[in-house]
């Protein structure tokens, strides 16, 4: 009611019978339904991730209710950047978006010199759009501390390190030892002692007794190298656990061919003989342009590698035997699996039709120039035949069209998008299971009748799992790296919806609010057993 003191905003002001218009930033029933629609249908992610954002959903108050701080924080960083893209005029959208990339690019797990001055730059701007939308009475301390939280990040680095949830996953931990409520602190100290107790007489046991602290996770890929007799290249050596019920398939020509091609030409051993098949085309035919030395090398390569090495006898040229078996080419059959678990990812080949609340079969191949995103059809065992028995996963893919503006753009806010009607011409369906990182497709909320084309993708780093980090390369996706500045919006901008003609009695759902308590039991509800955790 003091409003009209402390705000000159006329068109936010209360009336005297206590109702007043509806602001451009309130989504209206069929947007909300559409909304809550969209969480339940299409929001997935990969499994072990975030917990089913569905749960959350309460229909009969038109809310989100019990969601962790993990869940939370998902959301903020993952959805918001492009959720209300349909759902919201544009200002309020990119004011909304803007925070949420704001805290996405402050959570990564890299954190650069450059990025933080950009985001230390972009925050007054982000607040100041927020101010020009929402009333003051949204705006508290809370919403002043972001300013902040980019020189704290400079002073402490990344935040992984210094917030509270792995405190508050210990704190759980402990409290899962209370046996006895009349004396929770002794019961904390005595289930500590036998725990560490287990601990240490499980050093005893012989290896193969598993043990709790010996148990292997969810998806444990085995962390054992395949065993050969002799040195092979990396590609046959992958650490990774096939899983599932098996079955046979048979390649086509064009399939055998495909693969047997592809493997020998990301097999860093053969690169020196790729040289040498490309200086004799060139020599051969000098004036042939390079998309028909392209697909000279895809057709001719294999079966000219072929000949050069059964006819290095005569150039008194000699070689290992695990080489002869890759040169003779794979068997015309494999073994196909439906999931295969490696380097902390589960991969899980897209099923036809299925209620599975979490998506594992999105893909994405990084090159130097360009990214290939996929979806995986099958995930297949290849194996040669011979003394060596040289064994490689691949992964058959369906790709979307990789050109950038016609089926990959990137927005000002970090969402990498896939124009899903669109689709890779050239064929090219195998990858090595050691190029392939995964993501997850999540598309827009449907407002029309035509579902929007555009779906963003989202890559996730594998769970639990840091791997080795090479200089100047970021751990975190791509995207988040590329911060750009926020753009302040200017002029006057209409604070009410002008189409929504109704009023809102902001009396009654004040009433409403002061009913009921602001902790009920159905918010402390866990939907999840996962806490906040880095990306």
């Amino acid at each position: 009611m003091d409003l009209p003191d402390i705000c000159a905003r006329e068109d936010l002001h209360l009336l005297a019978d206590g109702v007043g218009p509806i602001p451009i930033w309130r989504l209206d029933a069929s947007k909300k339904t559409k909304f809550f629609q969209w969480i339940i249908d299409d929001v997935k992610f990969h499994d072990g991730y975030a917990s089913n954002l569905s749960y959350c959903v309460d229909d009969h108050s038109g809310r989100l209710a019990g969601m962790k701080s993990h869940d939370c924080h998902v959301f903020m960083q993952r959805l918001l950047p492009f959720a209300f893209t349909q759902l919201l005029p544009n200002v309020v959208h990119e004011a909304i978006a803007g925070i949420g990339a704001f805290f996405r690019d402050l959570c990564s797990r890299s954190l650069t010199v450059e990025g933080l001055h950009t985001l230390e730059d972009n925050i007054p701007i982000i607040i100041c759009n927020l101010e020009k939308l929402f009333p003051p009475s949204f705006f508290d301390v809370m919403e002043h501390l972001p300013i902040h939280l980019p020189r704290e990040a400079a002073l402490g680095g990344p935040v992984q390190y210094r917030w509270m949830y792995p405190f508050e996953r210990y704190m759980f931990h402990l409290k899962k030892k209370v046996k006895n409520l009349s004396k929770v602190e002794g019961s904390i100290v005595a289930q500590s002692i036998n725990e560490e107790t287990s601990h240490f007489s499980a050093y005893y046991f012989a290896p193969n007794v598993q043990t709790k602290a010996r148990k292997p996770g969810r998806y444990d890929d085995g962390g054992v190298r395949p065993f050969y007799h002799t040195s092979v290249p990396d590609i046959f050596s992958q650490i990774g656990r096939l899983s599932g019920k098996k079955r046979e398939v048979w390649f086509t020509d064009q399939e055998f061919n495909h693969i047997h091609t592809y493997i020998l030409r990301n097999c860093d051993d053969v690169i020196p003989f790729e040289k040498i098949f490309d200086d004799q085309v060139s020599g051969a035919y000098p004036n042939m342009t390079e998309a028909r030395k392209e697909e000279m090398k895809q057709t001719q390569y294999a079966n000219w590698l072929k000949y050069y090495i059964k006819s290095a006898a005569s150039r008194q040229e000699h070689y290992p035997t695990w080489f002869e078996e890759l040169v003779g080419g794979p068997l015309s059959r494999a073994m196909a699996y439906p999931m295969y678990c490696t380097r902390g990812y589960v991969f899980i080949k897209r099923p036809g039709i299925t209620n599975r609340k979490t998506v594992n079969y999105g893909v994405v191949v990084r090159t130097d120039s360009i990214d290939y995103y996929g979806e995986i059809t099958d995930i297949l065992e290849v194996e040669y035949p011979g003394v060596i028995n040289l064994k490689c996963i691949l992964f058959k893919c369906d790709w979307y069209d990789p050109r950038v503006g016609r089926g990959v753009r990137l927005t000002k806010y970090g969402v990498t998008e896939i124009n899903s009607t669109k689709q890779l011409r050239k064929y090219d369906p195998f990858i090595l299971a050691s190029q392939a990182a995964q993501v997850c497709y999540i598309p827009y909320p449907q407002v029309g009748v035509r579902q929007y084309p555009w779906i963003t993708a989202h890559q996730i780093n594998p769970r639990s799992r840091v791997d080795g980090v090479k200089e100047k390369e970021p751990l975190q996706q791509i995207a988040v790296n590329e911060i750009t500045q926020v753009d302040q919006s200017v002029g006057d901008i209409p604070l009410v919806d002008i189409e929504n003609i109704e009023l809102e009695e902001i009396w009654e759902n004040a009433e409403d609010e002061e009913d009921g308590e602001e902790f009920d039991d159905q918010n402390d509800s866990a939907s999840s057993d996962y806490s906040s955790d880095s990306e």
